[in-house]
């Protein structure tokens, strides 16, 4: 492939994970009797404001860096890829812009363009 690739994983997250935000109205509704459907919208590890900010935050570096040239961009995407696996060390920050300890549960992996 000739791109970069990238992929975040949020490690336990159901595929519901990661809803609008807020949640349609309807989930918030009883239906038919029933208690409201908003379960439909929500996931039982992540919460979806915090998935929401993590996405925001890959998708302002990888945009700032492809679209905008920002190159200081590129230090936000070289990361350890396992969250549970990082350490600050001299020559690596643990996760650009996440507080220690506050990416586990998340594995970012790269896979550089070819020929």
């Amino acid at each position: 492939m000739n791109a970069d690739r990238y992929l975040l994983t949020f490690i336990d997250a159901s595929h519901n994970a990661g809803a609008p935000i807020p949640a349609p109205e309807e989930t918030y509704l009883a239906q038919g009797g029933r208690a409201a459907g908003f379960g439909h919208c929500a996931d039982a590890v992540w919460d979806p404001v915090r998935m929401n900010n993590i996405l925001d935050h890959f998708a302002s570096a990888f945009f700032g860096l492809h679209l905008a040239g920002d190159r200081d961009k590129q230090t936000y995407l070289d990361l350890i890829p396992n969250g549970k696996d990082g350490k600050p060390t001299p020559a690596h920050n643990y996760w650009k812009g996440f507080k220690r300890r506050t990416a586990v549960g998340l594995v970012f992996e790269h896979l550089p363009a070819s020929g």
